[in-house]
């Protein structure tokens, strides 16, 4: 395969909530712990990125766009892990150029279309954070899969929400794999958001069950593989 694989990974209580008092000790750590065996690398949307590593609210006009074109940012840069971020418009505000979980320090990399400013693609450059431009409004998904493995050694890429960017992942048919862990425990509030939105799109991609792991809180993790055509 020429392009990253993409499984979406997702925390999940009963009824398929992602946000929620679900949470449990064991079934939450091994979610994280196999997010790193399955892939070096997650890949956010722009509000999750927002509210756990990038919150901050640069002055962008202090940001000399001067030479600046919509073309991609790849500097030289190693790391071990990479946080990869949906992020249409540039509005992550990263004030460092990684993102600590699990005890990694994830080296951002930000994926972004011609409606970000040229002052936050300055900005991202002083932090030393590559980007990618991908398409005019929306991302081309295949274009920007084929160059994460091309330039990070990014060989399976974990789509770990929120539930627009799960579903606009969806929506482009490039999702081979999904992997949730549930937690023991059911919400049942109808305002919290599933796994995915498609925003109104029907995806009729069918994908067949691979195994069931059950876990010691009374989890279980389910692993299924999109049918091959």
């Amino acid at each position: 395969m020429d392009r990253s694989k993409v499984i979406i990974h997702m925390y999940v209580s009963i009824d398929g909530k992602i946000d929620g008092p679900h949470g449990s000790a064991v079934s939450s750590a091994y979610y994280s712990d196999e997010l790193f065996r399955m892939s070096n690398a997650d890949a956010n949307g722009r509000e999750t990125i927002q509210m756990y590593a990038a919150s901050g609210h640069p002055d962008l006009g202090q940001y000399d766009p001067e030479g600046i074109e919509y073309e991609d940012w790849l500097p030289e840069i190693k790391s071990e892990t990479w946080s990869i971020s949906f992020d249409r418009k540039g509005q992550c505000g990263w004030e460092q150029n990684y993102f600590e979980y699990n005890e990694h320090k994830m080296h951002a990399v930000e994926i972004v279309t011609k409606q970000a400013s040229k002052n936050y693609l300055a900005f991202l450059r002083s932090m030393n954070i590559p980007y990618i431009i991908s398409g005019e409004e929306d991302f081309n998904f295949e274009e920007v899969l084929v160059k994460l493995k091309q330039h990070f050694t990014i060989d399976t890429l974990a789509v770990c929400g929120g539930a627009v960017i799960d579903g606009a992942f969806l929506k482009a048919h490039v999702v081979d794999e999904i992997s949730l862990v549930v937690a023991p425990h059911v919400d049942g509030n109808a305002m919290q958001k599933a796994a995915f939105d498609t925003l109104g799109t029907q995806v009729n991609d069918k994908f067949s069950f691979v195994s069931a792991k059950p876990l010691s809180d009374g989890g279980v993790h389910l692993l299924f593989k999109k049918d091959v055509e």
